[in-house]
């Protein structure tokens, strides 16, 4: 779960065998604990939520707490049988098309329902997205298609520079203290690209860069009483000067 910021709000391990719908529930009351969030500030947290999370049960309970959703719907039955309802398809790209049709049944209220028609190399395939925020059909796609950046997080944690991938720990709670040390890290190289990179070459560095590429330039600090005084790095990188101007800003 992200942060505006790229920050990781919190983090939960379950069992490799557990449906990510049996997730939502203990996620959101784990969110409002950590958040301390009051139940009338809910109607401004909107749930994007994947196929896998979209079922009714999770949908109508989120809507009675008072939250809103763009969520994907999880049956492919559905969808397809919405399909047939839809009387005018608008365009989203050319190989993609949004339409809308009324409410299925099974939830507690009217949401604004649209069906998804997108390519494949066999055809056409459908999906549809529910939701709280009235906005036109392609609007809602396109803000539901924005969470590939959550996407692109958990990639950057598994794959890149803090490697979630290579650390396995046969005990459930050694792993997920080594989930919590990583979301440590995660929150850490943010703030570094938002405060300390920002506006120089480094600002569109991902992790896997940030640690690969500019933590690992040997050098040397000197402290005196928590205060930074200096910082030295070796001359041959060609990242050793503007790092150094990026923390000289910084300490200004």
């Amino acid at each position: 779960m992200l942060h505006p910021y790229r920050e990781t709000v919190l983090s939960q391990l379950h069992p490799g065998y557990q449906h990510s719908a049996n997730c939502l529930e203990p996620a959101v009351l784990t969110f409002e604990a950590v958040l301390a969030l009051p139940p009338q500030h809910r109607r401004k947290v909107i749930w994007r939520l994947d196929q896998g999370f979209g079922g009714d049960d999770n949908l109508n309970w989120l809507l009675e707490r008072g939250y809103g959703v763009l969520a994907k719907g999880c049956s492919n039955r559905r969808a397809a049988l919405l399909a047939q309802q839809v009387q005018r398809w608008h365009a989203v790209r050319d190989d993609k098309f949004v339409g809308h049709v009324p409410t299925p049944a099974g939830l507690n209220q009217a949401l604004d329902t649209f069906v998804i028609r997108y390519a494949v190399p066999t055809g056409w395939k459908h999906a549809y997205l529910l939701s709280t925020l009235h906005q036109a059909g392609r609007a809602t796609v396109l803000l539901y298609d924005q969470r590939g950046g959550a996407e692109t997080e958990f990639r950057s944690d598994k794959s890149g520079g803090l490697q979630v991938d290579k650390r396995r720990k046969h005990k459930r709670d050694a792993q997920e203290a080594w989930l919590l040390l990583t979301d440590i890290a995660h929150n850490c190289l943010s703030w570094l690209t938002r405060c300390l990179f920002a506006g120089s070459p480094f600002a569109s560095f991902g992790f896997l860069r940030i640690g690969r590429d500019l933590l690992r330039i040997p050098g040397t600090v000197e402290l005196e009483h928590g205060r930074l005084l200096s910082v030295k790095l070796l001359k041959s990188s060609p990242y050793a000067a503007d790092l150094v101007d990026c923390l000289r800003r910084f300490g200004q």
